[in-house]
């Protein structure tokens, strides 16, 4: 891999990170506590954050599943060994930060909970009242840092990665296409989001199959084409929706064709929005992960704080929306920067070695 796609890879990473921070944001329907459901009506608040959260921000985790379907499978020739390097790698890099952030999660809301002036803001069932299997389950199944289904299913798919290398090796472009179709109807995979599947997939065969398009470099024009249609597509889709204008179904199919776009659009405008190299605030690009990891629940702790604070309303909801994920990234990076510098190894094992 050159030193300008490692950067772009990177850049881009960050950048969908921030729109899954905004994408989490949302609060349109929101249990502010135990008594109190915040369901706002349609304005100018609800077109904006659904523009925002169900539209723009909908082609990060497409963009995080395909690099690191590409990541996975670069090199990969198929021999046992590889897999077991690979695998063995993924324990370190998956499989603990997983665990000990879901600890991590746990601890937070046993410590809250306790607290008799926080504890009725908590909608979900009280930690100290959870059975043994119930604590399992939210430690490995269902951690209380929601946004960790991405990492469960990224460590389902290494496990499944064997299967994939062959289907992938053999099927190529088919099988992307039928994942395509699995994706398009909605289909339930059970164990794994089939969108998940999808675009690790996609990414997979992108550097088994096509490592000439992934470096393919999109004219200014093609990029500011795919851009304006996506950005049409959103704002369409999100007219019907507030005008109810459409059933789910076809809003469902534009969605979904406005996130393949969109995920063209962002690979191709980096190329001729980003011209420079590395510079020295390069660095901030490598607390992606820290910020995905922490910011929830810190973010909805923000929100609902926010909320018992200024009250409820149309003004009160596009403030917070904006206000509580930008104090997130940026507490995210301050104590990631700071815990990076001061017990480094700690830092090193919360985030997988990143």
């Amino acid at each position: 891999m050159n030193n300008y796609l490692s950067l772009k890879l990177k850049v881009i990473s960050f950048f969908a990170i921030i729109l899954v921070v905004f994408l989490h944001s949302y609060d349109l329907v929101i249990k502010v506590d135990a008594d109190n459901v915040l369901s706002l009506s349609k304005g100018y608040t609800t077109f904006i954050q659904e523009f925002i959260s169900q539209g723009i921000t909908r082609i990060a985790v497409p963009i995080f599943f395909t690099i690191s379907g590409y990541l996975f499978f670069l090199g990969l020739k198929g021999s046992l060994p590889e897999f077991k390097k690979k695998m063995k790698k993924r324990v370190k890099t998956l499989l603990f930060p997983y665990l000990l952030w879901s600890a991590l999660g746990i601890l937070l809301y046993l410590v809250l909970q306790s607290l008799p002036v926080v504890q009725n803001y908590f909608t979900r069932k009280l930690i100290s009242e959870h059975s043994t299997k119930e604590l399992l389950e939210t430690l490995f199944l269902n951690p209380i840092p929601y946004q960790f289904w991405f990492i469960r299913d990224l460590i389902i798919l290494t496990i499944l990665s064997p299967i994939l290398f062959w289907l992938l090796r053999y099927l190529k472009i088919w099988l992307v296409a039928f994942l395509l179709v699995i994706w398009s109807y909605n289909f339930d995979l059970v164990i794994i989001a089939n969108e998940a599947l999808l675009f690790f997939v996609f990414g997979g065969h992108l550097a088994l199959h096509q490592q000439n398009w992934i470096l393919h470099h999109f004219s200014s024009k093609k990029a500011f084409i795919l851009f304006t249609c996506w950005i049409s597509i959103i704002v369409i889709k999100t007219t019907m929706i507030h005008l109810d204008y459409s059933t789910l179904f076809v809003t469902d199919i534009i969605h979904k064709i406005g996130v393949l776009i969109g995920v063209l659009a962002v690979w191709g405008v980096y190329d001729f929005l980003v011209k420079s190299k590395e510079s020295k605030y390069s660095f901030i690009f490598s607390f992606t992960f820290f910020i995905f990891a922490f910011h929830e629940p810190v973010l909805t702790i923000l929100k609902k704080g926010f909320y018992s604070i200024l009250g409820q309303g149309e003004m009160t909801s596009i403030i917070i929306y904006f206000t509580a994920p930008t104090i997130a990234i940026i507490s995210s990076i301050l104590i990631g920067y700071y815990l990076k510098k001061i017990t480094p190894q700690l830092y090193s094992l919360l985030t997988g070695g990143r």
